[in-house]
């Protein structure tokens, strides 16, 4: 490790210029302009110096070692945030165009790099379509290669990304598979869908990162969370091509959380609640509660598949028996593949 930043006067001034960003954006950086600092035991720790080009086998030792973020000046940022959005654009571009498992698992996660970015800034209109219309590309990508689909969803769930990140686009991923199988929606549908459930958490961008990462919230930070879906629709109503049906849905996709809540708790107080959003709406918020019901996080251990899919059962088959049971189908043949 290079040397460390001491003085108190020194952090104050470096956490005035800089920003942070995934390790993994460092792949995308040429000579750089200034220092790049690792922020450790309290401590800003000196990793890359001003004019060096970030060596690829050192970034991915930090990776193994568990580094998510890494600190860098606002000058060189800009110049990343470039190269990504270059990079982004040309392999969504030309995913048929050589190996898709290749094209196809480096498309995912340049366009984790991108929704970072887009969290750091959620009103940024550029960075939005730019992610808006790579989702376009792979929705039709993950269409035409349906073999494939729980290789990328396999592959994401490796990757050290933090899972505000992996949520959204493991369950999209996982939606538009299920959606495929049934045979009951169109290709059009379908791909609506996808962009829908993978746009929904866009409202964490609104949220502090490390909220995410405690044990316990306080009243205030609960309400927050209570509201992200809320925050989604607003950042994106009136600013990508999302038709009222889809924002409905992102504006709802935790409808289902309360039912849940219930089962968690043993509750056995019948209620007059029914289905008031469709199957549409359902089956997005099935696939969503599915991989945050599977994962495991900071602060709980994650549900076995059919743990889990024991309490989709509770929540949806008096409703939706018939694709109740062809999730349970497509999951078998998902998971085994």
């Amino acid at each position: 490790m290079n040397g460390a930043i001491s003085t108190p006067l020194e952090h104050h001034r470096l956490g005035l210029k800089l920003q942070p960003i995934i390790i993994g954006q460092l792949y995308l950086t040429g000579k750089l302009k200034a220092p790049v600092y690792l922020w450790q035991e309290g401590l800003f720790q000196e990793i890359f110096h001003t004019g060096e080009v970030p060596n690829k086998d050192k970034i991915k030792g930090l990776i193994s070692n568990q580094v998510r973020e890494v600190f860098m000046h606002i000058e060189d940022i800009k110049s990343v945030q470039e190269q990504l959005e270059s990079a982004l654009i040309k392999v969504t571009r030309s995913l048929s165009v050589g190996d898709p498992r290749e094209n196809g698992s480096r498309a995912l996660k340049l366009m984790a790099l991108n929704l970072d970015s887009l969290y750091q800034n959620p009103h940024d209109d550029e960075l939005l379509m730019k992610q808006f219309q790579s989702m376009q590309n792979m929705g039709k990508f993950l269409m035409e290669n349906k073999k494939l689909q729980s290789n990328f969803f396999s592959d994401l769930g490796k990757e050290n990304f933090h899972f505000t990140i992996l949520q959204p686009m493991m369950s999209s991923i996982l939606l538009l598979g299920f959606l495929q199988s049934t045979h009951m929606f169109h290709e059009r549908e379908i791909e609506t869908l996808f962009l829908t459930s993978y746009l929904k958490d866009i409202g964490i961008g609104i949220i502090p990162e490390d909220k995410y990462d405690v044990k316990g919230l306080t009243i205030d930070d609960q309400k927050l969370f209570a509201h992200h879906a809320e925050f989604s629709h607003e950042i994106l109503d009136g600013r990508v091509p999302l038709t009222k049906n889809q924002l409905s849905i992102i504006k709802h996709h935790h409808f289902l959380n309360d039912r849940l809540k219930r089962i968690l708790s043993k509750d056995t107080r019948k209620t007059e609640e029914m289905m008031a959003f469709g199957i549409e709406s359902t089956l997005v918020a099935v696939a969503d509660m599915l991989v945050a019901m599977t994962s495991t996080r900071p602060y709980r251990q994650g549900l076995s598949v059919y743990q889990s899919l024991e309490l989709v059962r509770k929540m949806i088959a008096e409703e939706y028996p018939q694709e109740f049971r062809a999730l349970v189908v497509y999951l078998k043949q998902f998971f085994r593949s």
